[in-house]
């Protein structure tokens, strides 16, 4: 598909938002103590191994087993402001996939398969960005 480890890694760490449901996926719980703000800690509960009432699939054990993984594991843990960064990058990538822009032809007019991607990626990025804003939002009012 094109991901590099650092783009499985940092892509995993989505987790720290929301919580799995056993009747959509066999798996019940949150990955982290607020499921509802992103940040780091996703990546700060791996590597302190099995915590009470927290969700930790196959998968997200293999980020703290694999040697190539750890390294970023570690770094995002440490670093909210990379996570951040990288985090952004990777699912932008992660968007982009497949989609190759279209050469711009003499008329320079969009057919409406052209159209249609782009307004789905277009929702996808907006998507992306409100969970940004509302969970800073979030944040904001429990501290008032």
């Amino acid at each position: 598909m094109g991901l590099s480890d650092k783009d499985i890694v940092v892509l995993s760490g989505a987790h720290t938002l929301g919580k799995a449901r056993s009747e959509r996926s066999g798996f019940d719980g949150a990955w982290t103590k607020e499921p509802l703000k992103f940040d780091n800690f996703y990546f700060i509960e791996l590597l302190k191994g099995e915590s009470s009432g927290l969700l930790k699939l196959p998968t997200d054990k293999a980020l703290v087993e694999d040697p190539a993984f750890l390294p970023y594991v570690e770094l995002y843990a440490k670093d909210e402001e990379a996570f951040f960064r990288d985090y952004a990058e990777s699912h932008k990538k992660l968007s982009e996939l497949g989609f190759v822009p279209p050469s711009i032809s003499k008329s320079a007019k969009c057919d409406v398969s052209t159209s249609t991607l782009l307004a789905q990626a277009a929702v996808g990025v907006a998507v992306s960005v409100a969970v940004v804003i509302l969970s800073y939002v979030y944040e904001i009012s429990r501290k008032k």
